[in-house]
């Protein structure tokens, strides 16, 4: 027992001679893993774009492992060095809520509770998070880079805090098969994306934030939920209206066992129509802002914006 102790106490100590960007490099690059083993369609794209802002791709950490240089020598030199963390902690964290992901595989019993030991180290900078291969100390090392990046007027902790609460909020939906009225969706949707946005907006480094693009809050909500409203209802998640629902005579309940029950009925596809009519005009309109904003939110946005546009057009050929 002594010696296994010596042992682990000697590995703890080794570890600590690494540097931060050695530890998130390699939680990041396990996290790809996951994601990826999911579904390389969906993921490969976005996760190597904000991997190489973040200097954690492949091909700029190749030159330093045949030197034998430290892995974390391109993350040091990243413009864009709390792109990667801070867009791959928010999609861990979105996934846990939705379901998507086990809270157990991070070491954590449920959301809920993952969401308490975040916030606690998020309201107290001086919580000790020590290095490790953990969601804990990626939100750490996340935290201090967007700091350093943020300007003045920002809160980076402010922000990230608010999204674990809209996170909660989702989480608290799905678990209790909560049936919510337009405008608590409405709402919902505007938490849900609006610090996620002002935080990728902050550490990209752009003059822009959140409230000159507040459009894609409601568009991204409206089309992601008419694009996935099947799957997210087996998933005991409702992202149809309390009224509608009522008007269409379906029970939530029932639908959520049997999403079935959608084909056919005319409210639903009405209401689908109007959803569909609102989410082209907010893209219209966003679309326009564009040549106006700085070259990285023309960035950002021009890549967020053609899934969404695919995304409307197959529907509108499918509702039309």
């Amino acid at each position: 027992m002594a010696l296994r102790e010596g042992l682990t106490s000697m590995y703890e100590k080794n570890l600590q001679r690494y540097s931060d960007e050695f530890f998130a490099i390699n939680i990041f690059t396990d996290i790809k893993v996951v994601f990826y083993t999911r579904s390389l369609k969906k993921y490969l794209l976005i996760g190597e774009t904000v991997s190489f802002l973040g200097g954690y791709s492949f091909l700029q950490m190749l030159p330093t492992r045949l030197l034998g240089l430290p892995v974390s020598a391109p993350a040091e030199l990243s413009y864009y060095r709390s792109a990667a963390p801070a867009y791959m902690l928010g999609r861990v964290t979105d996934d846990m809520a939705d379901g998507d992901l086990d809270p157990k595989a991070f070491g954590y019993e449920n959301f809920p509770e993952y969401v308490k030991t975040a916030k606690s180290q998020i309201r107290d900078g001086n919580v000790e998070v020590k290095r490790d291969f953990t969601l804990d100390f990626l939100l750490k090392y996340t935290l201090e880079n967007l700091e350093r990046d943020q300007k003045p007027g920002d809160d980076v902790r402010q922000d990230w805090d608010m999204f674990l609460d809209a996170m909660l909020v989702e989480y608290d939906r799905r678990i209790n098969h909560k049936i919510l009225t337009k405008a608590e969706l409405e709402t919902i949707d505007d938490n849900s994306f609006s610090y996620a946005h002002n935080i990728m907006l902050i550490s990209l480094r752009s003059k822009t934030r959140f409230k000159h693009i507040e459009e894609i809050a409601q568009l991204q909500g409206k089309i992601f939920a008419l694009a996935d409203l099947k799957p997210e209802l087996a998933l005991f998640t409702c992202k149809i209206p309390k009224e509608i629902l009522e008007e269409a005579k379906i029970d939530g309940e029932e639908l959520m066992n049997n999403p079935n029950l959608l084909d056919g009925n005319e409210v639903i596809r009405r209401w689908m129509k109007e959803e569909l009519a609102t989410g082209r005009e907010l893209y219209d309109k966003l679309k326009k802002k564009i040549p106006n904003l700085d070259f990285t939110t023309k960035a950002y946005l021009t890549f967020l914006m053609k899934g969404v546009e695919s995304k409307i057009k197959k529907m509108e050929k499918q509702l039309n």
